[in-house]
């Protein structure tokens, strides 16, 4: 069975239970996962009792850890997720590993790997944890048909699917995917909205509803095959949705409509070459690239105007990136790199008042990027308890805008990055990060927008800038056992250039740097089974996030939140496992979240309450997965402060909407042929 981790680790000794009667304490026939310092590898027999139909179910339940499909931040290196595959992230970057992983039998996993902090070999790319499944290379093929539906209160009735084949021989693999796919908008529903002044006089009540409907075709073909020195993997997928929007506030004696409606097109290719040039030195060289079209109108008929906003764009990526790692000894690892990547964004925009065409700045635009970027990092195993991470990436890029206006900038930006894992003992494990980040630009905040919702008109910005993060982190993390575990994380940030919306002439806003600014988090999960409390196969997961952001509003030369901060995450999960039924059941709530946006004309804030989701799942002899799942949401609310005067920010009035989102049934049924 072959581990993608450096063949040069030693596994130690499995984790022992802790003492019979412990809250954490663990059935002694449940498989323990293997140990290998800052590696822990989970065999199929550690998840048998769930039935797992995919790698994602596998990946789900490893205790201490959660998928992320990647960060917002420039480059292939930093924004891979933090799973991998055969110790490699997706060929494409439009292949989510999600998407990955649900689409890979359960049956084709050896093992799963779950490594923490600085280990030889593997890219961490910015993630304190990481998983790598290894896939079995068997000789195989198998077909799985998913018939799935969303049924909602009072509609709609949203169908899809999904048809899979996978086939292994000898390391040659083959998957096909083709499937009907769903666009939805999961809350919306109805409610009220009021609106008042200054002095608090009632000034419009209404009533509003939201409904929605949306599908499309998605596909992905993969290809992979050993070659003499390594191994080539080809992908390419399809995407081609639409979705429409329709929202009406109705009052006495007026209303209004709103429709929104997006087509969306989207293909990729990518091709990942791998090669082991000598028994210390491995190459990986990767190439992707991506296109999208969208085009989208936005419709409001109001009592006294009709107003259209209609864009089209298309969107391109191409990235070509190689990888060379080096083995330096059984303690030091170096990995560098050479990224090459070029985007570019076309889009024309147009804005009619009564039939009367409105003057926006930059509403068609063309805007294009040339990025380079090298890289060198280095894990040093100091000893078998202490492991140092080193290095740096070096970018420079170039931003040029045509169109309406025209401008060239260029950039170059530094990232380094010191990351060290210590092993306090077998259970005990301390892991500390600190790193330069650079987020991710969106090129559409580049040209004109708008949200007619709300009254907004959103000019471009020739002049933005990538936000820079410093970070420093620190994780503690506690396994008590196999299956329970506890992580504390301490994280603050250093921002520069931060993103938010800025004043521009004429009452217009913009996406745009606001200065610096700063985050602070602190972060805690826990995962908890439940055995010795008498609730076999059950478990407890609870993770919680405070954070808070401080920045300069440009408007009012004051400190507040940085806009879309959560100052609150927080989720609660309990799942058990019903072997003798070949069943499982659980239920995830999500109390509270609240986020608010600053404009200079306006101050917005959203919250949640109240999100419940109920699911069981039973596995037959046949081999037939049902999944049944309720989804409830207690109420969404929104405030929308709007002012007379940017300066004084003297109000105008305030706005208060409730809405009471639909509850809606999924329900999936899935069915593998040998």
């Amino acid at each position: 069975m072959k581990s993608y981790i450096n063949n040069k680790l030693i596994f130690a000794n499995a984790l022992s239970s802790i003492t019979t009667g412990s809250a954490f304490a663990q059935d002694s026939s449940t498989p323990i996962p293997v140990i290998s310092e800052t590696v822990l590898m989970y065999q199929p027999d550690f998840f048998a009792s769930s039935n797992p139909a995919t790698a994602q179910d596998m990946v789900s339940r490893i205790p201490g850890f959660s998928i992320s499909n990647g960060d917002d931040v420039r480059g292939f290196a930093g924004a891979g997720g933090n799973v991998l595959i055969n110790g490699a992230r997706p060929a494409s970057k439009s292949d989510s590993v999600t998407s990955v992983l649900g689409r890979t039998p359960a049956g084709r996993v050896a093992h799963i790997e779950l490594i923490r902090g600085a280990t030889p070999g593997i890219d961490m790319q910015g993630h304190s944890v990481v998983v790598n499944v290894v896939l079995n290379e068997d000789i195989s093929s198998q077909h799985t048909i998913v018939a799935q539906g969303y049924f909602f209160d009072g509609g709609p009735t949203l169908p899809g699917g999904r048809y899979e084949y996978n086939a292994t021989n000898n390391g040659r693999t083959t998957s096909l995917m083709l499937a009907r796919v769903v666009a939805m908008n999961d809350s919306t529903g109805s409610g009220t909205l009021t609106r008042a002044d200054a002095d608090g006089n009632l000034l419009l009540a209404e009533r509003s509803t939201n409904k929605f409907d949306g599908d499309g075709w998605s596909g992905r073909a993969s290809w992979s095959t050993p070659t003499r020195a390594g191994k080539l993997e080809l992908t390419s997928g399809f995407t081609d949705y639409i979705f429409e929007e329709w929202l009406t506030y109705q009052s006495t004696s007026s209303a209004r409509h709103y429709d929104v409606k997006n087509d969306v097109s989207n293909a990729d290719f990518a091709a990942r070459l791998e090669s082991q040039l000598s028994s210390q030195l491995s190459l990986e060289t990767r190439l992707i690239h991506n296109v999208e079209q969208t085009q989208s109108a936005n419709l409001a008929t109001l009592p006294t105007a009709e107003q259209l906003f209609v864009s089209d764009s298309d969107n391109n990526e191409s990235i070509l990136r190689s990888v060379l790692g080096w083995s330096v000894s059984d303690t030091l690892n170096v990995e560098s790199s050479v990224e090459l990547a070029y985007n570019a964004l076309d889009t024309r925009q147009r804005l009619t008042v009564n039939g009367g065409e409105v003057a926006l700045p930059l509403s068609t635009t063309k805007v294009s990027e040339l990025r380079a970027e090298m890289s060198s990092m280095a894990t040093w195993t100091i000893n078998e308890s202490l492991k140092i991470e080193a290095g740096a990436r070096l970018e420079r890029s170039t931003i040029k805008q045509t169109g309406g206006a025209g401008a060239e900038r260029n950039f170059f930006y530094p990232k380094p990055r010191l990351a060290a894992t210590w092993d306090i003992d077998e259970t005990h494990q301390l892991r500390l990060r600190l790193e330069r980040e650079l987020g991710q630009l969106n090129f559409s905040d580049f040209a004109a927008s708008s949200s007619l919702t709300d009254d907004q008109y959103f000019g471009g910005n020739l002049d933005l800038r990538p936000q820079q993060r410093l970070i420093s982190e620190a994780v503690y993390e506690k396994r008590f056992s196999d299956r329970a575990v506890v992580g504390l994380t301490l994280r603050h940030d250093e921002i520069s250039d931060v993103i938010d919306q800025i004043p521009l002439d004429d009452g217009l806003t913009a996406t745009g740097n606001i200065g610096d600014g700063t985050l602070d988090r602190i972060a805690l999960n826990l995962r908890l089974p439940l055995d010795s409390l008498g609730i076999h196969g059950a478990r407890l997961t609870m993770s919680t996030q405070f954070d808070h952001t401080r920045v300069l509003d440009p408007t009012q030369n004051r400190e507040r939140s940085i806009s879309g901060n959560r100052p609150f995450r927080g989720r609660m999960s309990f799942e058990q496992d019903l072997q003798q039924f070949n069943m499982s059941w659980g239920v995830n709530y999500n109390p509270y979240f609240r986020d608010t946006t600053y404009n200079p004309d306006q101050r917005r804030t959203r919250e949640l309450r109240h999100n419940l989701q109920l699911f069981t799942e039973k596995t037959f002899s046949n081999g037939m997965v049902v999944r049944a799942e309720y989804t409830h949401w207690d109420d969404f609310r929104a405030y929308r402060d709007t002012w007379t005067d940017r300066s004084t920010q003297a109000l105008a009035f305030r706005e208060q909407q409730r809405l009471d989102p639909r509850e809606f049934i999924q329900l999936r049924v899935r069915k593998t042929f040998g």
